[in-house]
């Protein structure tokens, strides 16, 4: 069974976004009958032939009352042992079943997985990370029993360090075209196309701007930004001063390559 040093989880009713220290205490749940299954498969079965990007499900049975369940798929450390430190983040691909109540005898939890991804730490322990790792889950361990990422189940909390809950799929995908276009990041900021290079300004005395984020492949992006609060199409500013960088990052497709870009815009007041 593989075990989890540092395991406690912060998250929105969206979807799990970061890891935080947890008790390492036993449970108070008894997590007895309690298992997960993703596409059939038990704990190690390997989820194989998996496209570019897909939805998949988590089926829970028997999870007791106030457990809740978090889904990531992440790259494998180089101990096995270890919790995993670069994990898919993006929207959709960090899955969270909130607790409730009563017990469940069965219970349902979608995860987007990627083939590709931008990887950030799930535990952040020195505040808000300026860099991750860009992660091909196709590439080749050296070692024909082992795959390059994996899906982790774990309970929710405090129970985020209760191995009863923890469940590991190991996957792998199919091939995609060898020669796949690199893909184009249009930003359009209060109704203006920003220039390649450009800083634009944006002052904490005004109002929402309008702020969009597309795409040439047509794919979806993720978009996270510090200093800054992007909401329903619109850009605010957080500071007076500064800048509020901006990550844009895609797990690509079968026709076009991931991509990673930053954008930078310079707050005033």
């Amino acid at each position: 069974m593989t075990k989890f040093r540092v395991l406690g989880i912060a998250a929105t009713a969206a979807a799990a976004t970061a890891l935080v220290a947890g008790s390492m205490a036993t449970s108070a749940f008894a997590a007895d009958g309690y298992n997960a299954s993703v596409a059939g498969q038990r704990n190690y079965g390997p989820l194989v032939n998996l496209a570019q990007s897909s939805t998949q499900t988590v089926d829970a049975v028997n999870l007791p009352a106030g457990v809740g369940l978090y889904a990531l798929h992440c790259k494998v450390p180089a101990n096995p042992m270890d919790a995993p430190t670069v994990c898919d983040l993006s929207d959709g691909a960090a899955g969270y079943l909130p607790a409730v109540d009563a017990a469940r005898a069965t219970a349902t939890l979608p995860i987007k997985v990627n083939a590709e991804f931008y990887g950030l730490n799930p535990n952040p322990t020195a505040g808000p990370q300026t860099s991750g790792e860009s992660v091909d889950c196709r590439a080749e361990t050296g070692n024909p029993r082992t795959t390059t990422c994996a899906l982790y189940v774990l309970g929710a909390g405090r129970e985020s360090a209760n191995p009863a809950y923890i469940r590991v799929f190991p996957t792998t995908f199919l091939p995609v075209k060898a020669q796949r276009k690199n893909d184009v990041v249009t930003i359009m900021l209060d109704g203006a196309t920003v220039k390649r290079g450009a800083k634009p300004t944006l002052s904490a005395k005004n109002d929402p701007v309008g702020f969009s984020v597309s795409l040439k492949s047509g794919l979806a992006p993720s978009v996270s930004a510090n200093n800054c609060a992007i909401k329903d199409g619109k850009i605010t500013a957080l500071k007076s001063r500064g800048t509020c960088v901006i990550r844009i990052t895609s797990t690509g497709g079968a026709n076009y390559k991931p991509i990673v870009a930053t954008q930078v815009i310079r707050l005033r007041k």
